[in-house]
């Protein structure tokens, strides 16, 4: 999310920014999860990072976009003490921060006449172990694109506000996380690696 706001701040206030969220990666639903009762308890840890380097004023954000995902799926509980489950999602947000910022600059100066298009790159890993266990981890891939100005808009989707579009990004990470840990055996150690999106 870093990067999408760095680049918005860049183009100025007196250009429209509109962010995308890559096609390809909602490959789970709400319906699709077989909830819990009583859903699991588990405690929570969100990590985010720009380019490998920590940010953690971000942290309660991607915290608050997990959890409310998490309270809709009835399938685990976020609770404030440690109840022997942990849930710790690092979200590696990776951009070219110097060429985004020369691309907003110059799309603010022109007014927009030159269009911009940013990618940010999401990597999602999800460690969910229970004391004593061995950790399952899953590793999920997504993005964002910031179109400015007069640049063309990707072929798919409809245009969302940064935080709007950045809760989705979560929502369908989380989504897909808990698919696949249901998909096996609770107890088994397993590491999922994403596939390709079709990028389109």
């Amino acid at each position: 999310m870093t990067g999408v706001l760095f680049f918005a701040l860049a183009a100025g206030g007196c250009v429209s920014n509109n962010v995308y969220v890559e096609n390809g990666h909602d490959k789970a639903d709400f319906r699709d999860l077989r909830p819990r009762d009583p859903p699991t308890p588990v405690l929570v840890v969100a990590d985010f990072r720009v380019n490998g380097q920590a940010r953690p004023e971000v942290n309660p954000q991607v915290f608050g976009e997990i959890v409310r995902v998490l309270q809709r799926t009835r399938v685990l509980k976020p609770v404030s003490t440690d109840p022997g489950v942990s849930l710790t999602v690092i979200v590696d947000n990776t951009v070219d921060l110097n060429q985004a910022g020369k691309q907003g600059f110059m799309t603010g100066l022109t007014e927009g006449l030159v269009g911009s298009m940013v990618k940010d790159n999401y990597r999602f890993t999800y460690t969910l172990q229970k004391k004593g266990g061995k950790p399952q981890t899953a590793l999920y891939q997504h993005a964002l694109i910031t179109v400015s100005g007069r640049e063309a808009p990707p072929s798919y989707g409809q245009p969302h506000g940064i935080d709007d579009a950045f809760a989705i990004v979560v929502k369908q990470s989380v989504l897909e996380f808990l698919s696949d840990i249901q998909s096996i055996n609770g107890d088994e150690p397993v590491m999922f690696v994403p596939d390709t999106s079709d990028g389109k």
